[in-house]
């Protein structure tokens, strides 16, 4: 029997059924595709309170860079190990050197607390009057262009809120801490003052785009990250090169420790604790490098200041690229990433969002908005005076 001799109503009846057979097959292997993005084995991301306002997975990456375009890390990169302890006579004595230097201010304590009321922070502040006048005079510089003077403490916090005029004043009690013996030494340190500024600014803009619950947390957290830096351009004034002749995050790592055996996290952890600091700040800035060598997940820290840890690592290192190593004027990357970085600090980056389920980062970085506020801030901190 040819086709020919088949009924019509027959093949018209079949042609029906094999076409809803056809689409029946497809919407199983959509579903099963949509399915199959969800990984039973794979690590879910964190969200807890710190990070409500992230819930969902990390973003995919864009993938901008054709795998065999990105370069390999630097050998000195992949046989890095960091060191996480004070493990010799020699760590401990450059760690004393910058502890007596100079008391740390008695104010610092109070001005990391969760501060949310004008008159508790100008009661706190008033205590120190070097420290009214600085306040006030960071609020009539050029960072901020005012029309009018500011001429109180209460003004400048009113005008700056509470929590820029934290930040400051912690910034300032930082420096009373510090003591300068040449003037590389002092440009250094204010390069610093100029990052830690930016990485706080750069860090609230960022969680309150993602509307994360603790935005005024970790913007005062970007802010400490530096402080390990403080702690050993105090200790030692002649690695000011490394702050100041467009040196990699990586490179000041590496070069630091194979000098003095010790680095910013070991540090930062120490000047913390012996500002007698909350505990969660001083075991989290003792955790701050882990990011760099992929182990911060191995930490003792609880998934909620791992998490933290990881946003601030992520801010600082984009800071670091602006400040420090000046391979870009603003905030120009699409995503976290070692392939649109080009940058070793940034190695292990995109594992690290995926676990902290921080990928929306990544949309916050590319809007418009946002990159016209970091420009505009940059431009007001004048990095190269």
């Amino acid at each position: 029997m040819s086709i020919n001799d088949i009924p019509l109503d027959i093949v018209i009846n079949s042609i029906a059924i094999a076409g809803l057979l056809l689409v029946l097959y497809l919407y199983r292997i959509s579903k099963k595709s949509t399915i199959a993005t969800k990984d039973p084995k794979k690590k879910r991301t964190i969200n807890t309170a710190t990070f409500g306002g992230i819930q969902e997975d990390s973003e995919p990456s864009l993938k901008l860079r054709n795998p065999k375009d990105v370069p390999e890390p630097s050998d000195e990169f992949k046989s890095f190990e960091l060191l996480d302890d004070v493990i010799n006579d020699k760590q401990r004595k450059i760690i004393d050197n910058a502890s007596s230097l100079k008391k740390p201010h008695p104010l610092l304590m109070s001005l990391t607390r969760d501060i949310n009321d004008p008159k508790e922070l100008m009661d706190i502040i008033k205590n120190d009057p070097e420290l009214v006048v600085k306040v006030i005079k960071v609020a009539n510089s050029s960072l901020f262009a005012l029309r009018k003077s500011i001429t109180t403490i209460n003004h400048a916090i009113v005008y700056l809120g509470v929590l820029q005029a934290k930040n400051i004043a912690m910034q300032f009690a930082l420096e009373h801490s510090a003591e300068f013996i040449s003037q590389e030494q002092k440009r250094a340190y204010h390069r610093i003052w100029k990052a830690s500024f930016l990485a706080s600014s750069i860090g609230l803009l960022i969680a309150k785009d993602l509307k994360m619950d603790n935005s005024a947390e970790l913007s005062t957290r970007c802010l400490l990250d530096y402080l390990g830096d403080i702690s050993l351009l105090t200790a030692k004034p002649e690695i000011a090169t490394f702050y100041l002749n467009n040196t990699s995050f990586f490179e000041r790592v590496l070069n630091i420790q194979n000098i003095l055996g010790t680095n910013a996290s070991i540090m930062g952890k120490a000047f913390a604790k012996n500002a007698q600091l909350p505990e969660e700040i001083v075991e989290s800035l003792g955790a701050n490098t882990l990011p760099l060598v992929d182990k911060l997940k191995d930490s003792e820290l609880s998934l909620e200041q791992q998490g933290v840890v990881a946003f601030s690592y992520i801010i600082c290192r984009i800071t670091d690229m602006i400040v420090f190593e000046r391979a870009m004027d603003n905030v120009n990357i699409d995503e976290i990433s070692y392939a649109e970085t080009g940058c070793e600090s940034f190695f292990h980056s995109e594992a690290l969002v995926q676990h902290y389920g921080l990928g929306r980062i990544n949309s916050t970085l590319r809007k418009a908005k946002f990159r016209q506020d970091v420009a505009s801030i940059v431009d007001r901190l004048a990095l190269n005076s």
